[in-house]
């Protein structure tokens, strides 16, 4: 599950500011945050939005495409199906052990 808001520390963490900046930020209107019990929760949209705002470059990272990311689950499916396979094979030649029943 992808994060989509943030607390008021790690949106300062991930912009390397005070919190103290972000809360003025808040108070001038110039970054959306929404009021939570005492504290803030800002969405991941309004902090990329405020950082570009800034000047900031690119927040966070894009996400792939599901057409890539869809293949790399199959080719790691196929991986794990190919070991397991291996794993049966390698069972199948080595002698059983028995397990006795403890009380």
């Amino acid at each position: 599950m992808k994060k989509t808001t943030y607390t008021l520390s790690e949106a300062a963490t991930l912009l390397s500011c005070h919190k103290e900046t972000l809360r003025r930020a808040i108070k001038e209107g110039s970054l959306r945050a929404a009021r939570l019990g005492r504290g803030w929760r800002i969405s991941k949209v309004d902090l990329t939005a405020f950082w570009n705002e800034q000047g900031g470059g690119e927040l966070f990272p894009k996400e792939e495409s599901n057409s890539e990311s869809n293949q790399d689950k199959k080719d790691m499916l196929d991986s794990v199906k190919n070991k397991e396979k291996q794993n049966k094979a390698a069972k199948a030649n080595e002698p059983m052990q028995l397990t006795l029943p403890t009380s």
